[in-house]
């Protein structure tokens, strides 16, 4: 849902009644109007990794030919969602039209920011809104602060509803194990949450911990007041390197019930349910950063079979038979057992008898978490094959960690292992050769054709021939096919939403294609090229205006022309990621262009298939 939508509805009915009063005659230049363009904020205070909305209302239009374009705002907001509204005011039987922008925006960093200037072009006109200064701090708003009163989202404050970021230490080993929970914090009723952004782990090499799909809430007290807790994430974390490393922040957009001021229900207030005039308002939250301290791991008496793991460690090796003949197999697994990043274990390096034909070995791992860490197994299975018999030895495996509990290096060592290899060596073979899979087989056979020849019947009169009468046909069918094309092209210059209709699936190719030359340019050129494709695509198809364009609205359209809901929220989750990602800033992680456009491509698809029933 988009911050706009809820002003959707009003936005309608303002513009039947003003269709309706313009069919009793209202005079056209009472219609008349100076464009001008405003922008304030839904509060002009907001705390650390809370939401707020930028407003930009245009007066005397109801419809833009281009977006609004927004100042660089990446230093202390992330873009989030957008949305649009349109209104119809008569007053002393004066009309006043408007459209409103609304940019959903999380502050990032505390501090005082100006938002510059909004540019608005309508026309030949550029119209230009004044700056606004936005506060960004978790120290309580003043009484007189305002804010948007439309906006029920105003009302949570930062102490209402937070995210906050536990670790099992700030202060670890390279490559020691570190165990991050995200946990929210809750005194609003929340129905729904969803993550947002992921941080980046830069600096770190990440697992993801089991998360149960509906995570157990708890109650908890905190500061003298009541919170509802669940942990939304859990990750395990390994420094790859020494220094001062920090966490980014996880955000998450929770759905929150909130009461209708306007509206009185006894029976909600009385008996504590949820009421029918309740709305659910979507509200970011986000953690704070969190600094870890990250220390070399020492130099002083490390093995040299040292290879950078950190935890414990032990090792063990066996083969599946003692006693074999020659050119039999034998399986040989070694086994490391213990705690730490298992996997990022590599083979062990074995030195072989050359008496042995080798194979890579397969891995196989048995990893969970537990002890503060995870653990588990890692397990690498070689394929040998004795050549020559004899008592054949292979030597153990030793390999090296390091104990972050002690502060001290250890080392564990397998057993050598001793193979009986009975029978004659083959002739031709030689230690260490590998055999060939395949052999070329040489062909000495050409075959003949043997199927059964086509006859054809000499002597037959011309009429009798298929040519003769394709000849004759396809005159007429030229002249068919001329009067449906043109019966076509006068529909296309008489009939503008059969126009639209028929060439909504060329245009939207088309954009397509200019989206896919700006794939390796600027993101935010190629994201609103794709954006725009897909509007353009579906308010050709419902022969709808695409400037200002509700997208609540038309998505009903489509609902009622056939459009599936499954469709339709594709369609509506790919413009979301359009939006964002038009915001988003230059570093954040974007999903490949090639990806966008695939996606794009099958939504207009599936809609045109759907469309056309």
């Amino acid at each position: 849902m988009t911050v706009g939508s809820r002003f959707a509805t009003g936005a309608r009915w303002w513009g039947f009644l003003g269709l309706w009063m313009a069919t009793l005659g209202l005079p056209v230049a009472a219609l008349a109007q100076d464009i001008g363009a405003r922008a304030f904020l839904s509060a002009p205070q907001v705390g650390v990794g809370h939401q707020f909305v930028l407003n930009v209302e245009i007066s005397g239009t109801q419809q833009l030919d281009a977006d609004p374009v927004l100042p660089d705002m990446e230093d202390f907001a992330s873009f989030l969602s957008a949305g649009t509204s349109t209104s119809i005011q008569i007053v002393n039987g004066r009309t006043s039209m408007a459209i409103t922008y609304q940019y959903r925006f999380q502050a990032l960093t505390e501090g005082t920011f100006e938002i510059g200037p909004v540019s608005v072009i309508v026309g030949d006109e550029v119209v230009q809104t004044e700056p606004v200064t936005l506060v960004v701090s978790d120290a309580p708003a003043p009484p007189d602060a305002g804010g948007d009163p439309a906006d029920p989202g105003a009302a949570i404050g930062p102490d209402d509803l937070f995210l906050e970021t536990r670790v099992s230490s700030d202060r670890a080993f390279e490559n020691e194990p570190i165990i991050v929970e995200y946990r929210i914090f809750t005194r609003v009723p929340v129905q729904s949450y969803a993550i947002m952004t992921l941080p980046q782990a830069t600096g770190f090499w990440m697992e993801e911990l089991e998360q149960p799909t509906s995570p157990q809430a708890e109650r908890v007290v905190r500061n003298g007041s009541e919170y509802l807790t669940a942990t939304v994430r859990r990750v395990v974390l390994f420094p790859t390197g020494p220094g001062s490393k920090t966490l980014d922040p996880l955000s998450v957009e929770a759905q929150v019930r909130v009461r209708e001021r306007s509206v009185f229900d006894p029976f909600s207030d009385i008996f504590g349910r949820s009421s029918l005039f309740d709305q659910r308002v979507p509200v970011v939250v986000a953690s704070r950063p969190v600094t870890l301290d990250v220390l070399p791991l020492p130099t002083a008496d490390r093995p040299r079979s040292f290879a950078g793991h950190v935890g414990t460690l032990g090792v063990a090796a066996s083969v599946d038979r003692a006693a074999v003949e020659t050119n039999e197999a034998v399986t040989l697994t070694v086994e490391y057992s213990g705690t730490g990043n298992l996997r990022t274990l590599a083979p062990p390096e074995i030195g072989f008898p050359v008496e042995f034909e080798t194979f890579p070995p397969e891995t196989s791992e048995r990893i969970s978490e537990g002890g503060g860490s995870l653990q588990g197994s890692r397990s690498f299975q070689y394929v040998l094959i004795p050549r020559v018999p004899g008592e054949l030895t292979i030597p153990g495996v030793e390999v090296a960690y390091f104990d972050p509990a002690s502060g001290q290096y250890g080392s564990a060592r397998s057993r050598p292992l001793e193979i009986t290899v009975t029978g004659d060596a083959a002739e031709g073979d030689a230690a260490g050769a590998v055999p060939t899979a395949v052999e070329t087989i040489r062909d000495e056979i050409r075959f003949i054709h043997v199927g059964t020849p086509r006859f054809r019947r000499m002597g037959l009169p011309v009429y009798a021939t298929g040519v003769f009468w394709l000849v004759l046909v396809l005159p007429l069918a030229a002249v068919g096919g001329a009067m449906v094309f043109r019966r076509h092209r006068d529909r296309l210059e008489g009939d503008v939403a059969y126009a639209r209709v028929r060439r909504a699936g060329r245009m939207a190719k088309r954009r397509l294609a200019r989206a896919r030359g700006l794939a390796g340019g600027d993101p935010r050129e190629f994201y609103a090229e794709v954006a725009g494709a897909l509007q353009g695509f579906l308010a050709d198809k419902l022969n709808i205006a695409e400037a200002g364009l509700v997208r609540e609205e038309a998505g009903r359209m489509a609902a009622r022309r056939g459009a599936s809901p499954e469709t339709l929220e594709r369609l509506f989750a790919c413009l979301a990621d359009c939006d964002r990602q038009r915001f988003a800033p230059a570093g954040a992680d974007r999903e490949p262009p090639e990806r966008v456009l695939e996606r794009a491509a099958g939504i207009m698809g599936d809609l045109a298939r759907e469309l056309s029933r």
